[in-house]
Parts: structure tokens; sequence; C-alpha cells
């Protein structure tokens, strides 16, 4: 991800990135030019992806994933088709077998109904409790030096116990179909701008920013960063900890780690935590050696690899199961006639 040098400037924008939703805000928090922090930021996109983190939650939806049995059929049309609710499906390696690894946000409440209604062979559910995403900051576990990103992963026994995680609990807000494509939008790319998206959508620039206003605005929690796959080892990886404080810690760790994909907590079993991250080789050793050494984690372990060529993101396709006010898991001729 961030293998090349990257200069004082450069690091500047990265930080301002998070907190910032337009150019302008970009440059006025780095305290550069405007056009030196577009340039840069269009830069950066590059090489990782800048998402639009949505609060899910707060739309009366649940960030969920699904590992299931492989099935090409089933690869092939999760891949070309957008199913309500699917955001990405990609193909994994685990030690017993190949896998389909399916990002969803069903309704809240409904996981596994969704998961059970999709005609693939489901084989765990994994309900998000808390959660992490790369948000570049200063100081904590990440260090800039001689214009490179580094991890300090000897120090994380040390001072795991002094990380907080933080989240919060907001109103449900009623959404329709326009805001859900302009999220979706938005979290292929925080700084697409809101003319693009009206002239992608057909509608006009000015109802989009009275729904972005209005609606999408209040849902952003930051904007964070994600590898784009293939540039390390994309892997799956696992921990089992004493208590669900110490996942909170661990999350927050790895909100600094600039390989990260996801991480969290299982909602039922938040003394799982499960990491998915694109890192190089050494940093995988050194990763699960500094694991290991944390008082309270009793287990770390590679679960699967990701087939970085068979990654497909649709992104937010919660629009296709709206109906009226609410959300729906039953489509049109049921859910199986998708994958005839």
């Amino acid at each position: 991800m961030f293998w090349r040098r990257l200069s004082a400037s450069e690091y500047k924008v990265l930080l301002a990135i998070p907190r910032s939703l337009t150019y302008t805000e970009v440059a006025k928090r780095a305290g550069l030019s405007p056009s030196y922090a577009n340039v840069k930021v269009k830069e950066l996109a590059r090489s990782v992806w800048i998402r639009f983190w949505v609060d899910y939650r707060a739309m009366g939806l649940s960030p969920t994933y699904l590992l299931a049995r492989y099935s090409e059929k089933a690869y092939k049309t999760l891949a070309s088709v957008q199913v309500p609710f699917v955001k990405r499906v990609v193909r994994v390696w685990a030690w017993d077998g190949v896998k389909l690894l399916v990002e969803a946000c069903p309704p809240l409440g409904l996981e596994r109904r969704f998961a059970y209604s999709l005609p693939i062979e489901v084989l765990e559910v994994w309900v998000k409790e808390w959660e992490a995403r790369y948000v570049p900051s200063e100081g904590g576990l990440t260090a800039f030096r001689r214009g490179e990103l580094r991890v300090r992963w000897g120090e994380l026994p040390a001072r795991v116990g002094g990380m907080r995680y933080e989240w919060g609990v907001r109103r449900v807000l009623k959404v329709d179909r326009l805001d859900l494509l302009i999220l979706r939008e938005k979290e292929m790319f925080s700084y697409t701008s809101l003319s693009a998206i009206a002239k992608r959508l057909r509608v006009s620039q000015q109802l989009v920013s009275y729904h972005y206003r209005r609606h999408v605005r209040p849902l952003w929690r930051l904007n964070y960063l994600e590898p784009k796959l293939g540039g390390g080892i994309p892997v799956i990886y696992r921990l089992r900890t004493a208590d669900a404080s110490l996942s909170l810690s661990l999350l927050a760790a790895f909100s600094q780690v600039p390989w990260l994909i996801d991480a969290f907590a299982l909602q039922g079993d938040e003394r799982t935590v499960v990491v998915i991250l694109d890192a190089p080789p050494e940093e995988l050793v050194a990763m699960h050696s500094a694991l290991l050494s944390v008082d309270g984690v009793l287990r770390a372990e590679p679960l699967a690899f990701l087939d970085a060529a068979s990654d497909v993101y649709h992104g937010l396709t919660a629009h296709l199961g709206l109906s009226g006010e609410g959300w729906s898991i039953a489509s049109p001729g049921g859910m199986t006639e998708i994958f005839k």
C-alpha cells in the first residue's frame, strides 16, 4: 500500500483525509494549497481506496460476512449480478479447501435469515459487534520515518492495554433509494463530486445536494483507507482473546495498520476478532509474533488467503432491498430466481 516513499507534505495530506469531506477541507487541515492537496489525494487514490465510512446501523442495516462453501456457479452469479444487500464477493483459500467470502449489510436482526435465504452453503455467519478500519493518525502504533510508514509491532504488547476503541450510537435515520445510490458512489471514492454523482445517476445536482446534505452527510463517520488487493499477502486472520475489553483494544490497534482491509469482533462471541489485511510477508511475521506476546491473546492463526484476482466489489446494494420505508430480503420471485 504505502510502499513508496511519502514526502512530509504528502503525509500531512494523508492525516487530513479521515475528517475531510472535500479537497478544500483536506488542504485546510494539512495547511497546504487546494491544488496541491487535490493532486495528492488523487495520486493516493491510485494505490488505495478512499472510502466514505457509512454508519449502517443508523439505517437499520447490519455489517456482516458470510463464509460459504465455494460454488463456481454461485461465485459467477454473485460476481456478475447485483444481489440485494451484497457488497462484495471474493474467493478464499483455506486449509480445508476453497470457499466464498461474502460481505453484506442485511437488515438488523435478519442477518442469519438473509444468509440462509441465499442458495449457497453457508458455513459461518460473522455479524460485526464492533469494527475497525485504517484511519491514518499520528502517534499510536504507526510511525512515519524517512518517508515510510512503519508499524511498531514490537511495542504492541506494552501499549495495547492503553489503546481505546471509540464508538457511539446514533438515532435511526430514514433513507430512500436516491440516498443509498449517493452513498454507494461515495463509498467507491469519498471525494466524488456531487455534480459527477448527479450526472451518473441522471438527476439534477440540486436534488443530489439536498439529499446529501439532509440524509447522507449525517450517516458519515469518517473516511478510511483500504488497500487495493494484490500488493501483499491478502489474508484472513482470527484471534481469540481472554475478554471483550482486549478485543476492543486490539481493534483500536489495528485501526492504525496501513495494510488493514477490515477488522471486527463478532456479535455473540466478542472474544473472537477477525482481521482481513493485505500485508507484506515480513509484516505478517512481525504481527504474528507481537500478537502472541500480548497477555490475554489465547490464539492467533491465519484462517484463509484471499484470491485477489477474484475480488468483486459492488458497493452498497441495499437500494435493491428497500421496500417502502423498510427493508425486505424477499426479492421478486424469490432470491433463488437470481441464481438461475
